[in-house]
């Protein structure tokens, strides 16, 4: 009988050597946790620096959805990953998202591409706070806009990439350097519509890698990848890893 497109996949992971997984926001959104690089949450970069008014604003917001990160919890995907590493299949994660759910769940070989809503930067002098340590300060000091202890300035951001600011240059470049490298691309829950990511299909078939896209919508790189699975990644990535674990003989 002809295999299923799902256990066709399993057995590319167990044959390949070198796996690298893309996430994306569809994983955040499983744990109840926004898409903090979206444009409707992050002003123009531009503006941003210029207003006072655009700053208040923008904290006020944060001040209002951070909760929800804080509260949040790994998700089943987010789990299946950790053990995908713990077992060895995992050479690289990169992840669009930005609330430190990989690492809360246990992964280690991270690579941020939109960098994190854990911290924030004092873009006049450099000197970083934690997310936490900044908020607490607003509420205790009963201000609308952080200023750094250091240097006096009030333009703190999350390093994160505001509309008209590009992506980190060093997280980009690893992760094209290590797509070079692989025979697997998974990608699972990610946007592919915008540059760099849109790309990185290209660029792993290129190379002689398998890409598969794990993913609740549809993108413009089904067409052209080796395998497309529709559905939640909470529910696809335990079964694969369940599998996966099958496979490997208890000491």
């Amino acid at each position: 009988m002809e295999k299923d497109v799902l256990e066709i996949v399993i057995d590319w992971i167990k044959e390949s050597q070198k796996i690298i997984v893309l996430t994306g926001a569809e994983l955040s959104a499983e744990s109840g946790v926004p898409d903090f690089s979206d444009p409707r949450i992050n002003p123009p970069i531009r503006d941003f620096r210029a207003s006072r008014e655009v700053r208040a604003q923008y904290w006020k917001k944060i001040k209002e959805i951070y909760p929800v990160l804080v509260n949040a919890k790994p998700n089943p995907a987010h789990e299946a990953l950790a053990e995908f590493e713990m077992f060895g299949y995992l050479d690289c994660l990169f992840t669009q998202t930005t609330d430190g759910l990989h690492h809360r769940a246990g992964n280690s070989l991270v690579i941020e591409l939109h960098s994190s809503m854990l911290w924030v930067t004092c873009t006049s002098c450099g000197k970083d706070y934690t997310m936490d340590s900044i908020l607490a300060a607003l509420e205790k000091q009963g201000k609308d806009i952080p200023e750094c202890e250091q240097c006096g300035g009030d333009i703190l951001k999350p390093p994160i990439s505001f509309p008209g600011q590009p992506l980190p240059h060093w997280e980009v470049r690893e992760a094209w350097m290590r797509l070079h490298y692989c025979d697997l691309f998974l990608i699972v829950g990610a946007f592919l519509e915008n540059q760099p990511a849109s790309s990185f299909p290209t660029l792993a078939k290129e190379k002689g890698a398998k890409v598969v896209i794990i993913s609740e919508r549809q993108s413009p790189a089904d067409d052209y990848v080796d395998a497309v699975i529709y559905g939640k990644p909470s529910q696809i990535l335990p079964y694969i890893v369940k599998k996966l674990k099958e496979g490997i003989p208890v000491a």
